[in-house]
């Protein structure tokens, strides 16, 4: 691949993703040196000098010319096409949200400059995103005010965050260590400011963790 995560994601969505891109941009690349470098070859090889006669044009009815090169030019595009239209259209499933049973299950809030993390026991934190290791984890985005962009570098994945909609975001980090977040919508004069924490942990130190959470406060008008 041209491009590479410098955190694994898996399953490998954006990892397919990103050689389909490197596949359109080899084979587009690859045309493109062929098609202009044969333009720029006829242009020197038919180009005007002295002493040099130029052909009349001539066509008959009935001729078909070079047919069988053009039939190979169209096999070969053809198959090109076919190949990479393949890759993209087996691809398409993986946007699905995935819903196994042990996935962990956030709930992201943007605003005007920070994010918010709410855990299934209902305690928020605003500061970092702390999350299992090897651990599928369904993030549930939405803003409080102006439309953000929720986007994890080196994961490279990345969802809008907009006032009134849920959209959800899922990844399954694979090394521990600690990652930045960052907003990548022009959001008002904070937005470089803007910057939260990943933290993946080991399955034992993420239950500890959890576990030493303060309480939820409960819901008003609740026993």
């Amino acid at each position: 691949m041209l491009y590479s995560l410098p955190l694994d994601a898996t399953p490998p969505t954006v990892q397919i993703f990103n050689t389909l891109q490197n596949y359109y941009l080899i084979l587009g690349g690859a045309a493109a040196v062929i098609v202009i470098g044969y333009m720029v070859f006829m242009i020197a090889k038919n180009r005007e000098r002295p002493g040099r006669q130029v052909p009349a044009y001539h066509h008959e009815e009935g001729d078909w010319g070079n047919w069988k090169g053009v039939v190979m030019l169209l096999c070969v595009t053809g198959s090109v096409l076919a190949f990479v239209e393949y890759e993209t259209f087996a691809s398409a499933n993986l946007v699905a949200i995935p819903d196994p049973p042990n996935a962990l299950q956030v709930g992201v809030v943007g605003r005007q400059f920070s994010w918010s993390f709410t855990y299934d026991n209902g305690y928020t934190d605003f500061q970092n995103l702390t999350v299992p290791l090897n651990t599928i984890v369904i993030l549930n985005i939405t803003s409080a005010d102006v439309t953000h962009g929720f986007y994890i570098p080196s994961l490279d994945v990345a969802k809008d965050a907009q006032p009134g909609i849920y959209s959800q975001l899922w990844f399954n980090a694979t090394q521990p260590g600690t990652f930045t977040i960052v907003c990548r919508q022009l959001c008002g004069v904070g937005h470089a400011l803007m910057i939260s924490k990943l933290v993946v942990e080991t399955t034992s130190a993420y239950n500890t963790w959890y576990s030493k959470l303060p309480a939820a406060p409960p819901a008003k008008g609740g026993a």
